[in-house]
């Protein structure tokens, strides 16, 4: 069914419609693909095909009627980036199943009301092209930038805000008690089941469609005023060309997050900034004389070392192979985010950061002089010098940066062992595959 911008989805067949079995098996291929940890029913992904083959009947006839409670997502908490913790929820792999149902058949229909200055969980869009559109803003000279921060944004949604504004295009009852019940469906914590009055679950297949449609209103108010601006999710940031400017957006903004849409503004992480101390999504920019161009952040740097330091670290007995392979895939993912920046000598720092730290691991796991001295010999090292420093009292940290380990543990001997690097990858991709942007 196609509507236009503003209209209501009635219609009687329109639960039946989500409940059809190419729907469901749409959303089985995406929900089994992920696969994931199994939520409080400890039913994994690949059981699902065999329980629907034999409940699905009865599943489908419960949830028609209105006889359908879902159950109480798991809670788990990882840690962030910036430090702190975030919960995350577990549905069971039957609810995620019906919330993919949901989401993929719902997200069409809302898809034509989003801002084109909206890129967070929207097919066809991502988080290179909200960067470049930010760049865009700066090279036209909107230069003040206000970052709003919301707290704990998925914890804190209104749910009588986020329910009136899904029914004002919904009109079947039955689809808005069903997601209403997934709002309120209880969270699991050391076995016991807490009731939740505010929030979505972060890691749930409904949970993205429902914070664009309560963040449109936002869109909707900036867009109204006609402001230049990126969000991607709960990230947003205002592009103005004044200071005075960007300190009454801050207020006015602030005021109608927390009055209108009933959310909590950071006012410790929410700022007025600059480019060159602005972060969107990973990245900020620096001047040049062609323009404002896009770099990586300093915190994304400082996130990478931390994980390089975690896979090389001295006391961990893993093979430097398998320690390579783990760097190998870890750093390619990396690049592949940040290849939009011009990062070659960060990229080259890095992979003088992962050979020091190799050096470091393969000098503690030779232990002995003896067994020093025998492995710097067969690499090339003349007799007395690796007589030499193979009984040096110098830390590993020093050892590692010296000239004779550098030259018999060279880039060379880290290439054999199949180790591409930051600045090779980056490299290759920049040159064979910019087309792709």
């Amino acid at each position: 069914m196609n509507t236009t911008s503003g209209t209501s989805f009635f219609f009687s067949s329109m639960l039946e419609e989500i409940l059809d079995i190419r729907n469901v098996q749409k959303a089985f291929k995406q929900v089994t693909a992920n696969k994931g940890a199994g939520g409080i029913d400890g039913m994994q992904t690949d059981e699902l095909r065999d329980y629907l083959n034999t409940h699905w009947s009865t599943l489908r006839a419960d949830i028609l009627e209105g006889n359908y409670h879902p159950q109480a997502v798991l809670k788990v908490e990882i840690t962030k980036d910036g430090g702190g913790m975030r919960m995350l929820g577990i549905p069971t792999v039957i609810d995620r199943l019906l919330q993919q149902s949901i989401s993929q058949w719902l997200s069409p229909k809302y898809e034509g009301d989003f801002s084109t200055n909206s890129y967070g969980f929207r097919p066809k869009r991502n988080a290179h092209q909200a960067v470049l559109q930010a760049q865009a803003n700066l090279n036209a000279g909107y230069t003040w930038i206000v970052e709003l921060d919301l707290e704990k944004f998925f914890d804190k949604v209104n749910h009588d805000k986020l329910m009136s504004l899904l029914s004002a295009k919904i009109k079947d009852k039955r689809i808005l008690k069903l997601i209403r019940s997934y709002l309120t469906s209880g969270i699991m914590e050391n076995g016991t089941v807490s009731h939740r009055e505010e929030g979505t679950v972060q890691g749930s297949p409904l949970s993205p469609l429902l914070s664009n449609i309560l963040l449109h209103e936002l869109d909707k108010t900036l867009d109204k005023r006609g402001h230049r601006y990126v969000r991607y999710a709960d990230d947003c940031s205002v592009y103005v060309r004044s200071k005075k400017s960007a300190q009454r957006l801050m207020e006015s903004m602030t005021r109608y997050l927390e009055d209108k849409l009933k959310l909590k503004v950071n006012r410790e992480k929410s700022k007025i900034s600059r480019p060159m101390r602005s972060s969107l999504l990973g990245f900020s920019f620096y001047g040049s004389k062609t323009g404002w161009e896009v770099r990586i952040s300093s915190k994304s740097l400082s996130t990478i070392k931390k994980k390089i330091k975690g896979c090389t670290q001295r006391n961990d007995p893993t093979p430097t192979g398998k320690r390579i392979a783990n760097l190998e895939g870890m750093l390619r993912g990396w690049v592949n985010y940040f290849i939009l920046c011009k990062a070659k000598k960060h990229m080259s720092n890095l992979d003088e950061m992962v050979r020091v730290r190799l050096r470091m691991t393969l000098w503690k796991s030779w232990k002995k002089p003896r067994t020093r001295m025998k492995r710097l010999i067969a690499l090339g090292i003349e007799k007395g010098k690796a007589y030499e420093w193979s009984n040096s009292r110098k830390g590993y940290c020093r050892i590692a940066h010296s000239p004779i380990l550098c030259l018999a543990l060279n880039n060379a001997y880290f290439t054999k062992l199949k180790y591409t690097g930051f600045a090779n990858y980056y490299y290759w991709k920049t040159t064979h595959q910019m087309k792709l942007f």
